[in-house]
């Protein structure tokens, strides 16, 4: 009896190779959209967001803010084959990347700076975190409530 062993995820590395491919067939090879890798964190009063762009140009990668949404848009060209040249292995796929996040209400382009270096996006919003405010005590004031008693009257009841 022969016994294999499947990785447990194997299946679903197939299925996202088959939808991949489904796409590009159906769409076309220049349609296909990846979603950007980014990392968002905060450096004192400023916001930062550092994105993935292996192999992107910097005049290829545009980032721009509508109202609240900042959109980074990016697209790495695939490599033309001369003529005669063939692929033996071909991992690096291009296409266009995309990612968007939502800012807090009032932040402005002038507070973006935005540079590429060794495949990395960095888009720096300065002044973009305020301080949590700091909660304050509100001072409550209470009425004594009047006590009757059964029986006997009140200094209020001889008037």
């Amino acid at each position: 009896m022969i016994v294999r062993y499947q990785h447990p995820y194997a299946a679903f590395k197939q299925f996202d190779r088959e939808f991949e491919r489904l796409v590009r067939s159906g769409f076309g090879r220049g349609s296909v959209q990846y979603t950007l890798r980014a990392d968002v964190y905060t450096e004192g009063e400023d916001l930062v967001v550092t994105a993935a762009v292996p192999g992107v140009r910097p005049e290829d990668v545009t980032v721009e803010l509508e109202g609240r949404r900042l959109s980074i848009t990016a697209e790495r060209r695939q490599r033309e084959a001369a003529e005669g040249d063939r692929y033996l292995v071909r991992g690096l796929a291009g296409g266009s990347f995309r990612r968007e996040f939502t800012l807090r209400e009032g932040v402005t382009a002038d507070q973006l700076s935005a540079e590429v270096a060794d495949g990395i996006l960095t888009i720096r919003i300065s002044g973009a975190v305020k301080p949590a405010p700091q909660a304050q005590r509100i001072p409550i004031k209470g009425v004594e409530p009047e006590v009757e008693i059964e029986g006997e009257a009140t200094s209020e009841d001889a008037e």
